[in-house]
């Protein structure tokens, strides 16, 4: 009998919110367009989170620097200084806005906001990982070498080169007395000093490989600290042109 008084008076309360004014009533359609407004919302920042994702991943690969942990602690200072941070604090903004929108869901709202994130989190790696590892990006920067997607290509040329002023990579074009040439992604010819003080890779260095380098650069000129050999992707990374042969 409670209960029944109870609902009655929540309805007569309700009623009387709706006549005064205080409570207004949402057509259907309202609900619906709103719900595609979120499914839109929420969608659009999970995609764009996967794009900054992958390119983070991509661009950690195509500059060097993920190899830097390799080189001890004077790698790890200059990965630190070196990482991305622009994309990663644009990848966390993105992140917590997901939130924003999924947290509107019904399946959702009840859980702990704790569970949420860390699915995003995981959907965000994974895909960005898995969408990197396809080739996506590298398509792109193999286009806009080209010439294609001029909008991009800043983009991707702004990413595809370490920020530090101690660490270089490229490909060996000549072997020199106390060093060699490398050309790297920029195009720029530097001559690699080496010194008995240099750590090299155990295997000599040859013509055509991939090496990433420590050492201050002074003009064109790079004086060696520690070096190894990359065994990055050669289709991404630009290879100086074969040399033509004669008839």
């Amino acid at each position: 009998m409670n209960d029944e008084n109870n609902k009655k008076n929540i309805s007569e309360a309700v009623l009387s919110k709706i006549k005064s004014g205080e409570i207004k009533m949402r057509p259907k359609m309202f609900f619906v367009l709103k719900l595609v407004l979120l499914i839109l919302g929420a969608v659009t920042v999970i995609l764009s989170a996967l794009f900054i994702s992958s390119f983070i991943f991509f661009t950690l690969k195509i500059s060097g620097i993920s190899l830097l942990p390799g080189f001890g602690f004077p790698g790890l200072k200059i990965l630190f200084f070196s990482l991305p941070w622009l994309l990663i604090f644009g990848l966390i903004a993105l992140i917590v806005t997901s939130e924003l929108f999924i947290k509107h869901f019904h399946f959702i709202y009840k859980k702990p906001i704790l569970y949420s994130v860390l699915a995003v989190i995981i959907i965000v790696f994974l895909g960005g990982f898995f969408i990197n590892n396809i080739g996506f990006h590298a398509n792109i920067f193999k286009q806009t070498r080209g010439g294609r997607f001029p909008l991009a290509e800043p983009f991707y040329r702004e990413y595809g080169m370490p920020k530090s002023n101690e660490m270089h990579y490229g490909v060996v074009i000549q072997i020199e007395k106390n060093g060699f040439k490398i050309k790297n992604p920029r195009q720029e010819e530097l001559l690699v000093s080496v010194s008995q003080k240099t750590r090299m890779p155990k295997s000599e260095i040859k013509k055509d490989e991939i090496v990433i380098i420590l050492g201050k650069r002074i003009g064109n000129i790079v004086h060696a600290d520690n070096i190894r050999k990359a065994n990055l992707d050669s289709d991404v990374f630009p290879m100086p042109p074969p040399p033509n042969k004669p008839f």
